[in-house]
Parts: structure tokens; sequence; C-alpha cells
């Protein structure tokens, strides 16, 4: 059996150990949001969790709990889904590395599958490095999991990428006969053109704006196989390019 990876699953001593040896912390910051009919609120938060934990596996770090709610007030729109302010989210990282960094460690992985936690991350993560003196690295496992089955589930809101990652959390919560009425791609991609312009752009205020139905993409092509292989391939990448990140010799001034 594998050794635990989760912080609030190990006893004092055994996180005191695994803290120390490895000096690495992984977290997974989530978000309750509507994902359709057919996939949980949660699925953000499930896929970040399911492949934090893989990767923690790979790297012997402690993957060290975050609470499910992340920044994502333009699906409020939608009964159930649930937002942080931006501050609430980087306050929280900054206590609970403060308390990481207490005990020994002095690097930070996100593991991230949430477009709208990324700005917070990042300034959490200057604020860490440079009050800390913390090494952070970002991952973005959905732009990962994208750019490695790209075509086989495009990256769409609720479609077969995220009803694969919602597999390998639990299969259970993935409702594949009840996604009905999907946002055609058309307009989706349309509106994500828009918002995802790096020159000129207006800011994300409602996701009616990208997809009216809350969800677009066609699901029905996820099974369990595709999302063992999201995870292990996905994993592995995080992992390889974490290691590479935090073994760089940083550059100081002066």
């Amino acid at each position: 059996m594998s050794p635990e990876v989760k912080l609030e699953r190990l006893s004092q001593p055994a996180a005191e150990a695994r803290l120390q040896s490895s000096r690495l912390a992984i977290m997974a910051p989530g978000s309750v949001e509507q994902h359709g009919p057919h996939l949980p609120l949660g699925t953000d938060a499930f896929a970040a969790e399911a492949l934090a934990e893989a990767v923690a596996r790979r790297l012997e770090a402690v993957l060290v709990p975050l609470p499910l709610v992340g920044v994502s007030p333009y699906h409020l729109s939608w009964s159930g889904s649930l937002s942080l302010q931006p501050q609430t989210l980087i306050s929280v990282i900054q206590d609970v590395s403060e308390c990481l960094a207490r005990h020994g460690v002095d690097k930070i992985l996100f593991v991230n599958w949430h477009e709208g936690n990324t700005p917070s991350l990042r300034l959490a993560a200057d604020s860490l490095q440079r009050k800390l003196a913390l090494r952070v690295v970002i991952a973005e496992a959905h732009i990962i999991a994208h750019e490695l089955f790209g075509e086989r589930a495009q990256l769409t809101h609720a479609g077969a990428l995220e009803a694969a990652a919602v597999m390998m959390f639990d299969p259970s919560l993935v409702h594949l006969d009840q996604a009905t009425d999907p946002t055609p791609d058309s307009e989706a991609e349309a509106g994500h053109a828009i918002f995802r312009r790096r020159d000129v752009f207006p800011v994300l205020y409602d996701f009616h704006e990208v997809a009216s139905s809350g969800w677009y993409g066609d699901p029905r092509s996820a099974t369990t196989e595709l999302a063992e292989e999201i995870r292990e391939k996905v994993a592995d990448y995080i992992a390889q390019e974490a290691r590479r990140e935090f073994a760089r010799v940083r550059p100081t001034g002066g």
C-alpha cells in the first residue's frame, strides 16, 4: 500500500518526519461552481486534489488541505456556486504557508485546475517568495491536460476533459446520461476568444457571456481509462517540471 501523503490523515510524528524529509508542500486550491447537469459543483476541486495526490506520491511530498471554495464570481448566477474574494484565498494561503515554513518547509507547489484562482496564486506566490523566502511553483493542471489530450478531450467547460478529471476522483459523481442542452461550441469558443485575448480585453463578469447554458463540449468520450491516463501523464509531467524548477539556481541581484 502506498504511503499516506495527505497531511490531515497523518499522525503528528509522521507529519513531522515527512515535512522535515521532503521540505515540500503541495496545495490544490479548489472551486465550487456549476458544471452543467452531469458533473458536480466540486469538479475543479476534485480534479486538482486527485492530481495533487498523485504528484505528492511522485515527489514524496505532503499534500496540505485548503478550502474547497475558490475564486469563481462569474458563476454565481447559477445556484450552488460559491466564491471567495481573491484576497481571502491569498490570506488563507499565506497563513497556511507561514505554518509550513515554521515546520521546515521551504518549497510550495500549487496544483491548480481552476483558471479563476490563477491571479490569486500568482500574488500569493510573490508574497511567499519575498516575505518567507519560499520557492513557489504553480502547475496549471487543466492547461497541461489540454496540451497532452487536446485532440481527445477539448478544453471546454464540463466537456470530456473535465468529466474524465472527475472520474479520477470518483466515477460515481459523473452522470453522462444527464448531459443535455450544451451551449453550441461555436458560441462558447467565440466568447472564450474575447476573454482570453492578451492585448486589449474585457474582464469576464458572468459566464453567460461565454456559454448561455453554463457549459459546453461533449463529455460522452470520457471514460475511466481516459481518466487514469490523464492522472498518470499529467502527474508525471508536473512532477518532472517541478523537480527541474526547484533544482534551478535562482540568480540574485547585487
